[in-house]
């Protein structure tokens, strides 16, 4: 079974400042409310450390995926398994387009898979959730860079 969920944003900044944000792992403690921890560097096939904290649950989560494409201001992708692929994946993607305006439209993407979508409704709910409060505050932080 398989699950996708996608979030938007635009971001009043030039790409490269968006980029730069989306890619400066250590400091998503600074200002992201979702992945509240980020250790690895944005390049191919490096095993990231993920510390999350999903909306509305006080356990905090640790994953480690491995980046899959960077493509500089343009794409970062990470995908990660959960014991085994058949039993939990996911992919995660941030694409970044260009406005007509200078401006930015962001879009974060996860696919998941696995054994056990049939009973994660309620985590991808909140995951969701997440994107959007993220993507919220990567777009106070990079408009009040550039």
């Amino acid at each position: 079974m398989r699950r996708s969920i996608e979030t938007y944003v635009t971001i009043d900044a030039p790409v490269d400042v968006v980029w730069d944000v989306v890619v400066d792992l250590d400091r998503y403690r600074e200002w992201n409310p979702f992945i509240i921890e980020a250790r690895g560097k944005a390049e191919v096939g490096q095993e990231l450390s993920l510390r999350m904290q999903r909306p509305k649950k006080s356990e905090e989560e640790v994953h480690k995926p491995t980046v899959t494409v960077v493509e500089q201001n343009r794409q970062l992708q990470w995908s990660g398994i959960i014991r085994h692929p058949n039993v939990f994946r996911a992919r995660h993607e941030f694409l970044l387009e260009k406005g007509d305006d200078g401006g930015v439209l962001l879009r974060q993407r996860e696919d998941f898979g696995g054994l056990t979508m049939p009973f994660a409704g309620g985590m991808v709910w909140r995951i969701e959730e997440g994107f959007m409060l993220m993507n919220a505050a990567l777009k106070v932080r990079a408009e009040s860079i550039a």
